[in-house]
């Protein structure tokens, strides 16, 4: 690669989360195409995952910027794969069926919001998610389903700081208690703080908008997309890589 010249790469990755039927595949075909999709067709249901690449151009800027966004299955089998594709820069889309989320009901909650938030929260605290509601043009009460979503969002984050802490202090009482030539126990008890100060200071970021969309009119879409480009150059650390590495890319998705 000696006198190679370099390219600068604008890409960031997308995680689109949600329970089956949240409309994840009809959210991100909405965003990309801003096209709506037929409710009288069956919807397609993603198997595995499926990475889709689109490039849009932010005002202001000259080069586009790339996404690639990784649309998730929803059932629970696919679960245990997500933390292969999770990085604490990604931007997370969490989307959420608004016929299906109960107000006031914890274990609706939980199922919908709560988990995602906990599983992305324990293997990259750092990333950023957007909750996104679905299926808003089904939904006459939205607003107020987005209210509810608040106040449990913030008691689930309240809970969530109160255990840590309550960890910590736990982890100084027992490292305050034993004896110094227990060095190894104290070695585990120091670093086991130590993980649980990170995750107390580097916390999940939610988005402090609720967006809730419709893919069928579209309704919401073009401020969800402003959104998300805005939140992703933000974020965004452009790769300096060789020009050869890049050709040779090109050449391999080209070829059939």
């Amino acid at each position: 690669l000696e006198g190679s010249t370099s390219i600068c790469q604008r890409r960031k990755k997308v995680i689109v989360l949600g329970l089956t039927g949240a409309g994840k595949t009809s959210l991100i075909h909405a965003l990309t195409y801003l096209t709506g999709t037929n409710p009288n067709i069956s919807p397609i249901h993603t198997i595995g995952v499926d990475c889709i690449v689109w490039q849009s151009l932010i005002h202001g800027r000259d080069a586009p910027l790339e996404l690639h966004i990784l649309d998730f299955g929803g059932h629970d089998v696919y679960y245990r794969m997500y933390p292969f594709f999770l990085s604490d820069d990604d931007v997370v889309i969490l989307a959420v069926n608004s016929r299906d989320y109960g107000i006031g009901c914890k274990d609706s909650f939980m199922r919908h919001i709560g988990q995602w938030i906990e599983r992305v929260q324990s293997h990259t605290p750092g990333a950023l998610m957007l909750p996104v509601i679905t299926h808003t043009d089904c939904c006459p009460n939205v607003e107020e389903k987005v209210r509810d979503m608040k106040q449990q969002m913030s008691k689930l984050d309240e809970d969530y700081t109160k255990l840590l802490e309550h960890k910590i202090t736990q982890a100084d009482f027992l490292l305050h208690e034993l004896l110094e030539s227990d060095s190894d126990r104290r070695h585990e008890l120091s670093e086991h703080r130590k993980k649980l100060c990170i995750l107390k200071n580097k916390r999940l970021r939610l988005h402090s908008k609720i967006h809730h969309v419709s893919n069928v009119n579209l309704l919401g879409i073009d401020n969800l997309v402003t959104e998300l480009l805005l939140e992703c150059e933000k974020s965004l650390c452009p790769e300096v890589i060789p020009c050869t590495w890049q050709n040779v890319l090109e050449v391999v998705v080209e070829e059939p």
